[in-house]
């Protein structure tokens, strides 16, 4: 319409020669001078969330080997950027109204959804410590009592075949945990050959209430897994120790591989009634270069004793899967003594 009007304008005033032709350029470049204007608006406005989180919150081998994982919910319902005075980062939001994948919506006894990240097709061996930082908040989590899930897992693998989560930073009610499991047993049921189930000791340690992660928190870790007393498992909250681990630390499994994202589990009696949660990231990385990833006073730690112990609260619980009255068609067991973590005095 402006375009127009100055077309229109420029045809009926009587104007010098010189002047005309130079408002015929300016008529000429009016349309490139527009688009110059629109497309940076139209851009950030339809900003990709999933190429925005591969570019800039996946750092280390993250970025070139995590993929979305075969369970997860669509990343467009899912994934969106979130922008506050710390800057960018990605938002992952699972809600009721979204469902789940077939295998977890309707999964016996249960009902799970997610949408998380994995690098399956390349399992981790023993050989190697691998060092991990994820900075992330709380801030749009409503707590509901009959809701828990997982923000980050550590799988435990055979090949590419995935077992059983070996750690897990999970919530469930008001807390953030860490579970650490040593497993004695990985089942499968009879009919459902896709769900792994489990007899393990797990080591819960407190991260903190759901409250204190309401802004940014740095959770970092240095993992060496073996079966042997070379293994070595090392946390911190921001700058503070959480636990150490020495000696044998994997139990079932050649091998692990990540589950990063947002993943829940609901009951089926508060369904209707179940909030939507979001996490909230703002870096996921993980290298086996130190440098790369963590500041040089975790890089340089090693324990003086190598004694397994932790530096916050925590609860030893055991749990066997139930079978839900069918028989077992599968079982990979583990022999040996399973090691003893203490708290710190």
């Amino acid at each position: 319409m402006i375009l127009n009007y100055l077309v229109e304008l420029n045809l009926n005033m009587t104007l010098p020669l010189k002047i005309k032709l130079n408002f015929n350029k300016i008529i000429k470049i009016f349309p490139i001078l527009i688009l110059f204007i629109i497309l940076p608006i139209k851009s950030n406005a339809s900003e990709n969330p999933y190429k925005f989180l591969k570019k800039e919150i996946l750092k280390g081998k993250a970025k070139k080997e995590l993929k979305n994982d075969t369970r997860s919910i669509s990343k467009k319902k899912a994934l969106s950027i979130y922008e506050d005075a710390d800057g960018k980062a990605i938002k992952i939001t699972l809600d009721t109204k979204f469902k789940g994948h077939k295998n977890d919506w309707e999964r016996t006894g249960e009902r799970n959804q997610r949408w998380e990240m994995a690098n399956k097709k390349k399992p981790r061996k023993f050989k190697k410590p691998v060092y991990i930082k994820y900075k992330f908040k709380l801030n749009d989590f409503p707590i509901h009592p009959a809701v828990g899930g997982s923000i980050f897992q550590v799988i435990a693998n055979k090949g590419e075949s995935r077992l059983l989560p070996w750690m897990k930073l999970q919530y469930y009610g008001d807390k953030i945990v860490h579970q650490l499991s040593f497993t004695k047993e990985v089942f499968y049921l009879k009919g459902d050959p896709e769900n792994s189930n489990f007899d393990k000791v797990s080591y819960k340690f407190e991260m903190g209430p759901v409250i204190q992660f309401k802004d940014y928190r740095t959770i970092s870790f240095k993992i060496l897994a073996s079966k042997e007393d070379n293994g070595e498992i090392v946390a911190w909250i921001d700058n503070k120790k959480v636990f150490e681990v020495y000696g044998p630390n994997f139990t079932i499994g050649n091998g692990y591989t990540f589950k990063w994202g947002f993943y829940r589990w609901l009951l089926n009696s508060f369904l209707n009634e179940t909030p939507p949660q979001s996490l909230t990231v703002k870096e996921f990385s993980y290298s086996d270069k130190c440098d790369e990833i963590l500041d040089q006073d975790k890089c340089s730690y090693v324990s003086k004793n190598r004694q397994s112990v932790s530096y916050v609260k925590f609860r030893k619980t055991s749990h066997r899967s139930s079978t839900h009255g069918k028989e077992i068609a599968k079982s990979i067991k583990w022999k040996k003594p399973l090691p003893e973590i203490q708290m710190k005095e």
